[in-house]
């Protein structure tokens, strides 16, 4: 039997919104909130812990104190990247995802369904103690499949918040859920 710790960080205040930037950085203030990470009695000692980030820009810049601060190296996977929205506008997207996120887990559009289910394989693969770098709906597609609810939005993760997931035998023991504030993401 043994336990693995998968601690889920949303990525720090974004310079832009996701509809008008697809890939910004940081604000200052997202800056910030990833330098705090270091001190985050939160997190355990990372040193027997994987870096995986999605490879978007705020998620990397989030990651980076703590890769500093243990001198790991980063993995960068797609998989946890943000959701998809092939072929809708910039303009379009606040819209389309607060559609999204209301809908029935059953009646999501394939490729948001197919992106959940990678998300779902992924955390249960994961055979050493993770801390993941990651986006708002990453991780609320991630609880929402283990607290079974029955759409994507099930909670409002803050900026560089902690989500942690126990899994024990690919069974997950423990479910911590990060803090929660109203983001410009939110609807």
């Amino acid at each position: 039997m043994s336990e693995i710790s998968i601690i889920l960080v949303r990525h720090g205040e974004a310079s832009a919104s996701w509809g008008d930037d697809p890939d910004p950085g940081l604000s200052k203030i997202g800056i910030d909130q990833a330098n705090k990470l270091i001190d985050n009695k939160n997190l355990p000692s990372l040193l027997e812990y994987d870096f995986v980030s999605s490879p978007k820009s705020r998620a990397l810049m989030t990651a980076a104190p703590l890769i500093n601060k243990y001198s790991k190296n980063l993995i960068t996977d797609e998989t946890f990247t943000e959701i998809p929205s092939t072929g809708i506008k910039p303009q379009n997207k606040k819209d389309w995802l607060s559609e999204i996120v209301t809908m029935k887990l059953s009646d999501l559009p394939d490729e948001v369904n197919e992106w959940r289910l990678m998300l779902i394989e992924k955390i249960f693969e994961t055979k050493k103690n993770t801390i993941v770098f990651s986006h708002f709906m990453v991780i609320n597609a991630l609880v929402a499949e283990l607290t079974k609810s029955d759409t994507l939005l099930c909670f409002y993760p803050d900026y560089t918040s902690i989500t942690k997931i126990i899994v024990e035998d690919n069974k997950v023991k423990d479910l911590y859920i990060g803090n929660e504030r109203k983001t410009l993401i939110n609807l």
